[in-house]
C-alpha cells in the first residue's frame, strides 16, 4: 500500500531542476509510482511504499540536493 508524501520546497524550481529532482527521487527511493508536481510551483507529491521509504527519507533526499524543503501534513 502506498501513500503520497507532500513536500513544500522553498526555492522556485525551473523546469530542468524540477525534472532532475523528480528523477532523483524516483531512482534513489524506488517510489511506489510516478512522482508528480502540483499545479503550485513549490509542491511535490511523492508516492511511497512505507516498507521501502519513509516520509523523512524523501525529505532527506530532497535536502541532499540542496533544497530547503518541509513535509506537509495533511
Amino acid at each position: 500500500m502506498s501513500g503520497d508524501v507532500m513536500l513544500h520546497i522553498k526555492q522556485a524550481l525551473n523546469a530542468g531542476q524540477r525534472q532532475s529532482l523528480l528523477e532523483h527521487l524516483k531512482n534513489s527511493l524506488h517510489v511506489a509510482g510516478d512522482v508528480h508536481a502540483s499545479r503550485k510551483p513549490h509542491q511535490l507529491f511523492v508516492p511511497v511504499d512505507p516498507a521501502k521509504a519513509s516520509p523523512h527519507s524523501v525529505l532527506a533526499a530532497v535536502r541532499e540536493r540542496g533544497y530547503d524543503a518541509r513535509l506537509v501534513d495533511l
